[in-house]
C-alpha cells in the first residue's frame, strides 16, 4: 500500500528530481564504461563478461530485492539502490590498478537496478490516480533527456583533459545526491511480505507472452546496440569528445519531441511501434556503411528521434498493464526478461567474437533484429470486445466476487472477478450488467450506478472495453453460483491471498468509496 505523509514534492516531482540527478551523474560515464574496461582490459572478451555479470547479477537478486521493498520500504531501498551505484563508480577506479575489481564493479552497478529501480516503477504507478501513463513515460523520459543532454560530451571533455577517474569522481557526487529526493515524496511504498512461492505463482510472463517478449527484445537491442555503437564510434574517429557530443547533440534534438509523444501514446498506444520500428531497424542495418564524422551524427541523431516513439509508448504499455495486475509481480517479471535479454545478448557476442571477430555487420544486425521483437506489440489484435460487471457491496464492507474456474482455456484461470460478461448486440451496458449478474448468481439487482468504464489487454493481445456499475446488496436475496468454481463475499483485507483479475481490485476500492459516502 502507498502511506501519504507531508512532502516537499507533490505527485511525482520527488522521483523526477532523483532522475535528474542520477541520469545526469550517469550519463557522463555511461557511454564511456565499455571503452574504459576495454582501455584497461584490451579485451573485448572482458567488456562482454563484465556486462553478463552485470545482467546475471540482475536476474539473480531481482526478487531478493522485491523481498527488501516489501519489509523495509520504497524509499530506504531506493536510496540503497543509489549507494550501490555510487560505489560501482569506485570499484571502477580501483579496476585501474587491478582489473579483478572488475568483478566486485559489476556486482555492485547490479544491484543497483533492481534496488533502485524496482521501487521507483512502483511509486509511479501508485501515486498518479489520474492512470495518464502516457503522459507519465513522457515525463520521465523528459526529464531524463534534459538530465543527459550535457552529461556525454562533458563526460567526453573531462576524460580528454582530466582522465576516467575524475568522471568517476565528479559523477559520483550526483548519484549520492539522487537518493535524497525519494525521503521527501508524498508517497511511501509498503505491503505485506511475500514469499517466492507466492512470487512463483503471480509472476505473469506466461499470462502476457506478447507483452514480455517485447521486454526481452528490449533488453537484447540494450546490450547488441549499447556495446557495439560507442565502439565503433570511437574505433572510427578516435576521439571521446566525438562520441559525447555526437551522443549529447541527438539527446538535445529529441527532447522538443517529448512534449507532444506522451500525449500521442496515450490517444494511439503501442500502435505507433508500426512505424517507429521498421525506421529504426533500417537505421542500424545501414550504419556499416558510414565511416564520416557527419554521416555516424545524423545516423545517430535520427535513431534517438524516433526512439522516443518506441521507450515512450512502451513504458505507457508497462504502467497501465502494472495497474490492471499485481503491480510487484508485475515489476519482477518485467526486469527479469529485460535483463534476460542482456544477458543473453552478452553471451551471443562473447560467441560471435570467438567465431568470427569483430563483426560489425553481425553486430547491427543482431540489434536491427531484436526491436521486432518491441515492434510486434504494434500489432496486437483489437477484438472491440464490450462487456459489463456489477461490484455488488454488502453493509459490511464485502463484496461479491466469483472464482473463475482452473482450466486453460479462459482468460486468467483460477483467479477471482467481478460478475459479469459480453454486451450482447443491441444491448445496452446497464441491460447487460443486470442480466449478466443475474445470469451468473441469481440475483436481480433493483438499481444500478455508474462507476466507471476502463479498457484493458487480454493475453493474447485483445482490447476489452469494460463498463462497471455498482449496487449495494439487499441482505435478502440467496447468492447462487452459476458460473465459475464458487460466489464468494470478500472484504478488501482478503484480497492479499488471492489471485485478483487484473484492474479488479482498483474497480473494488473506487465502489467502496462511493458507497461509503452515501
Amino acid at each position: 500500500m502507498f502511506m501519504k505523509r507531508k512532502s516537499l514534492f507533490s505527485g511525482i516531482n520527488g522521483l523526477l528530481t532523483s532522475v535528474f540527478l542520477l541520469d545526469f551523474g550517469f550519463s557522463l560515464a555511461g557511454i564511456f564504461i565499455p571503452l574504459y574496461i576495454f582501455k584497461i582490459t584490451h579485451s573485448f572478451v572482458w567488456v562482454f563478461a563484465f556486462y553478463l555479470l552485470f545482467d546475471l547479477t540482475i536476474i539473480v537478486f531481482t526478487l531478493p530485492a522485491a523481498r527488501l521493498v516489501a519489509r523495509f520500504g520504497s524509499d530506504k531501498i531506493s536510496f540503497t539502490g543509489t549507494i550501490s551505484r555510487s560505489l560501482f563508480f569506485l570499484f571502477l577506479i580501483l579496476s585501474g590498478k587491478n582489473i579483478l575489481f572488475l568483478v566486485p564493479a559489476a556486482v555492485l552497478w547490479g544491484l543497483a537496478i533492481p534496488l533502485y529501480w524496482l521501487p521507483f516503477h512502483l511509486s509511479v504507478v501508485g501515486s498518479d490516480q489520474s492512470l495518464a501513463f502516457g503522459k507519465d513515460s513522457a515525463k520521465i523520459n523528459l526529464v531524463s533527456k534534459l538530465a543527459t543532454i550535457a552529461g556525454p560530451v562533458l563526460g567526453g571533455v573531462i576524460i580528454q583533459t582530466s582522465g576516467f577517474t575524475s568522471l568517476y569522481l565528479f559523477g559520483f557526487v550526483f548519484l549520492i545526491a539522487s537518493g535524497l529526493p525519494l525521503f521527501f515524496d508524498k508517497y511511501e511504498f509498503k505491503f505485506p511480505d511475500i514469499s517466492l512461492k507466492t512470487l512463483k505463482e503471480n509472476l505473469p510472463i506466461r499470462q502476457m507472452p506478447r507483452l514480455f517478449l517485447g521486454f526481452f527484445g528490449t533488453g537484447l537491442i540494450d546490450r547488441f546496440y549499447g556495446l557495439t555503437w560507442p565502439f565503433y564510434v570511437f574505433l572510427l574517429i578516435g576521439s571521446y569528445k566525438f562520441l559525447g557530443s555526437i551522443t549529447s547533440a541527438g539527446l538535445f534534438a529529441s527532447f522538443i519531441l517529448l512534449i507532444i509523444v506522451g500525449r500521442l501514446a496515450d490517444r494511439f498506444g503501442s500502435r505507433i511501434l508500426r512505424l517507429t520500428i521498421p525506421l529504426n531497424f533500417f537505421n542500424l542495418i545501414g550504419r556499416i556503411f558510414l565511416t564520416g564524422r557527419l554521416s555516424l551524427f545524423l545516423v545517430d541523431l535520427v535513431y534517438q528521434l524516433v526512439s522516443i516513439f518506441i521507450w515512450v509508448p512502451l513504458d505507457q504499455l508497462s504502467y497501465q498493464t502494472a495497474v490492471q495486475t499485481k503491480k510487484l509481480e508485475f515489476f519482477l517479471s518485467r526486469e527479469l526478461a529485460i535483463h534476460s535479454g542482456s544477458l543473453l545478448a552478452a553471451l551471443i557476442l562473447i560467441l560471435s567474437l570467438s567465431f568470427f571477430g569483430l563483426n560489425w555487420p553481425l553486430a547491427f544486425a543482431l540489434a536491427a533484429f531484436s526491436l521486432l521483437l518491441i515492434g510486434q506489440l504494434g500489432f496486437a489484435k483489437e477484438e472491440g470486445i464490450r462487456s459489463a460487471g456489477v461490484v455488488l457491496i454488502r453493509k459490511d464492507g464485502a463484496i461479491l466476487m466469483q472464482k473463475r474456474d482452473n482450466k486453460s482455456n479462459i482468460v486468467f484461470p483460477d483467479h477471482w472477478c467481478l460478475p459479469g460478461g459480453k454486451i450482447r448486440i443491441g444491448e445496452i451496458a446497464p441491460e447487460a450488467a443486470s442480466r449478466e449478474l443475474k445470469q451468473e448468481t441469481g440475483y436481480q439487482a433493483k438499481s444500478l450506478s455508474f462507476l466507471t468504464e476502463e479498457s484493458y489487454s487480454l493475453p493474447a493481445g485483445g482490447k476489452v472495453t469494460r463498463h462497471i456499475f455498482w449496487a449495494e446488496y439487499d441482505n435478502f436475496q440467496k447468492i447462487k453460483c452459476s458460473e465459475g468454481e464458487k460466489m464468494e463475499f470478500l472484504k478488501l483485507e482478503d484480497f492479499t491471498e488471492k489471485k485478483i483479475f487484473p484492474g479488479h481490485e482498483n474497480l473494488c476500492r473506487l465502489a467502496l468509496e462511493k458507497f461509503l459516502k452515501i
